[in-house]
């Protein structure tokens, strides 16, 4: 008895435990039962009153059950054990790509003769690298209006350092706009005669940023091929379709836009109405001529194209009050639809602007990447354009008529030196002048033909033959694979108004001097 008893109680957890899951197994059933009921309903419902999305379930799971269950890639699979003696050996090897390419001869040559000036910049410098510590005669700057050599206009620019600071360390967009920045927008837009400007950091980043921020990928750029190299890049960023007519040839320019609109006629869908621009310089950098506006305006109504000027270097230069191009052929600035001007190189500051209507200039101030992204400019560099343009505006005879008398001297004085070739318009203070084709021919007693190195190689020579008579000239540089167009091998001469008539004769005489040297050496 007590034998049963004993195996009954032990027995009885385990018939409790066997109770126990029957028990757990059955609810189980019940909640499997239950939840299939629930999606069958659910499915079943779904199907009725929306069969896509029943359709769409389905494939996700199915998406995902494939995703779980296909091969995964494994990293460490194909892994390869070296020793380390075999990891020492690659490693000792392995060179890395350098950042940029290595400079040719040529380029490090060039490097070697370049010059630094040390100390501010103006018509007279002190050089870095000289024997002797005498101030040079600087044309190669470009100072077209003097404002470098402007004491006033460095003291105040100085004394606003206790106010400004040196810089915003923001972007205009941010907390980097200042009262000095407005206020120079609107004397801007006053000055040129247009509806409202807009203020950047940087003269290159102007143009990079205001021809992109308006012609994207579907529209049509139509450029003079001998635009600089900022207006290329702007225009490369666009990523528009381009046509390039021959610089400075209207004829040419009319004939590309017949064609254009010609390839719309008919055009349906989203492109069928692209936007239209022409886009050139006002004083070319790399040649010196002037645009012909007055022509550009004429073809722009005929034809329905939009024009977007860089003024950069013939504001402050051209018209009767410096104001650019629409000022020197006395054109509505309204009619030009974007205005890209700089403020370095008459002005003697920094940055760069844009003129146009109100709408056009507050869109830049949300695309306009340079805008955006690009700290402001400083508050010293603001107040000194702004007292510059003040000073233009006040007494423009005082500068442009000044800068003009010494072009023109210049440019008399050049064309008299044997055997140089003096280009650019007789307006232009930004001279090119280069040893002309018969003086080459000359030169070459050895025989064979003159490479582009060739040349510039004399052209350096001949800066350091002037620079022995205290003049300080620089041969005009490109990047040869990025030019559209490559400009022939030049010395770039820029003539200021602070610039006097001994000075102006002195370095025409050393041009002739250096000219005559270097063309008796045999070669």
């Amino acid at each position: 008895m007590e034998s049963a008893a004993s195996f009954a109680a032990s027995a009885s957890p385990a018939a409790a435990i066997v109770v126990d899951d029957e028990a757990s197994r059955g609810l189980l059933r019940k909640a499997w039962d239950i939840s299939f009921r629930m999606a069958l309903r659910y499915i079943k419902s779904s199907y009725k009153d929306d069969p896509f999305r029943t359709f769409l379930e389905v494939c996700l799971i199915g998406f995902i059950v494939w995703y779980i269950t296909k091969q995964k890639y494994n990293i460490g699979t194909n892994e390869i054990e070296l020793s380390e003696r075999e990891i020492d050996e690659l490693v000792e090897e392995w060179k890395p790509e350098p950042l940029v390419p290595p400079l040719t001869e040529f380029e490090r040559e060039a490097l070697d003769k370049s010059v630094m000036i040390d100390g501010p910049n103006g018509t007279k410098v002190r050089l870095a690298s000289g024997t002797n510590n005498k101030p040079v005669l600087n044309f190669a700057s470009y100072n077209f209006l003097g404002f470098l050599d402007s004491p006033e206009l460095g003291k105040h620019a100085v004394e606003s350092l206790r106010k400004y600071g040196v810089g915003s360390c923001g972007p205009p967009g941010f907390y980097g706009t200042l009262d000095v920045h407005m206020e120079l927008e609107k004397q801007l837009a006053a000055f040129i005669g247009h509806s409202s400007a807009i203020l950047y950091s940087q003269a290159i980043t102007t143009t990079l940023s205001v021809i992109p921020c308006f012609s994207k990928r579907s529209d049509i750029i139509v450029a003079d091929e001998g635009v600089n190299f900022a207006v290329q890049k702007a225009i490369y960023l666009s990523r528009s379709k381009v046509y390039w007519y021959k610089h400075n040839d209207v004829a040419d320019m009319e004939r590309i836009l017949k064609d254009v609109n010609k390839q719309l006629v008919g055009r349906r869908g989203k492109n069928a109405l692209p936007r239209k621009f022409i886009v050139t310089e006002g004083l070319f950098q790399n040649t010196g001529d002037i645009a012909p506006l007055a022509e550009l305006v004429e073809l722009k109504h005929r034809y329905k194209f939009r024009i977007i000027l860089d003024e950069s270097y013939s504001f402050g230069v051209l018209g009767k009050r410096g104001a650019g191009l629409t000022d020197h052929f006395n054109i509505d600035p309204h009619e030009v639809d974007l205005l890209i001007g700089s403020l370095c190189f008459a002005i003697g500051a920094s940055g760069g602007f844009c003129c146009a209507d109100k709408d056009l200039v507050e869109h830049q101030r949300l695309s306009g990447l340079g805008y955006c992204f690009s700290a402001s400019m400083p508050g010293i560099l603001t107040i000194a354009a702004s007292d510059a343009i003040q000073a233009l505006e006040a007494d423009p005879d005082n500068y442009l008529v000044s800068m003009r008398e010494n072009t023109t001297l210049m440019r008399t004085l050049l064309k008299r030196i044997p055997g140089l070739q003096v280009d650019g318009m007789a307006e232009s203070p930004l001279i090119h002048i280069r040893l002309s084709p018969e003086t080459l021919v000359r030169m070459k007693r050895s025989g064979g033909t003159w490479t582009k190195t060739d040349i510039d190689r004399v052209l350096i020579e001949l800066s350091e033959e002037a620079l022995k008579d205290g003049v300080l000239l620089m041969r005009a540089t490109y990047v040869d694979e990025h030019e559209r167009l490559l400009p022939n091998s030049s010395i770039r001469i820029c003539v200021s108004s602070a610039h006097t008539r001994k000075e102006i004769e002195k370095c025409a005489h050393a041009i002739k001097s250096a000219v005559s040297r270097i063309t008796s050496k045999k070669r």
